[in-house]
């Protein structure tokens, strides 16, 4: 018969490699309730071209980044601040996002604010490898896929 500490030990060994092998599976983390429960707009990220959808896209992207693993919480962080940084520049020219499509809305702004506009849309698009690493990211320690 075995000893209560024999017991106790192996007990101890099947839980915590039962914790960790669920852990895996993508289930049960901050992070990845945190993607679940976003995942819709992730999915969209970046597609729907209004203030609205932006801000929504960098509310995700900050709130993620509170519980992202360091290998990506800066890139969290980055998606998060060029998305802010777009709507900062509307505001200042004084043109929603989803205007932009508009001739007359854009033909009404200046040189200066159409740098501006192009500063924040260039800082945006550079977030190719941000964007990469997150989505790698989430495949891997959620087992979700963006498609």
């Amino acid at each position: 018969m075995k000893s209560l500490a024999t017991r106790l030990a192996t007990a101890t060994v099947v839980a915590v490699t039962a914790g960790s092998l669920l852990a895996g599976c993508g289930g049960g983390s901050p992070y990845c309730d945190a993607v679940k429960k976003d995942l819709d707009t992730l999915k969209t990220f970046g597609k729907t071209k209004s203030n609205a959808a932006y801000t929504q896209y960098a509310d995700t992207a900050r709130s993620i980044a509170k519980t992202a693993p360091a290998s990506v919480k800066k890139d969290w962080t980055t998606l998060a601040t060029t998305t802010d940084g777009i709507l900062a520049a509307q505001k200042d020219v004084g043109v929603k996002l989803e205007q932009m499509t508009s001739a007359e809305a854009v033909k009404k702004l200046s040189k200066a604010d159409i740098a501006k506009l192009n500063v924040a849309y260039k800082a945006f698009n550079a977030t190719t490898d941000q964007r990469t690493a997150v989505v790698k990211n989430m495949k891997q320690e959620c087992k979700v896929t963006l498609s």
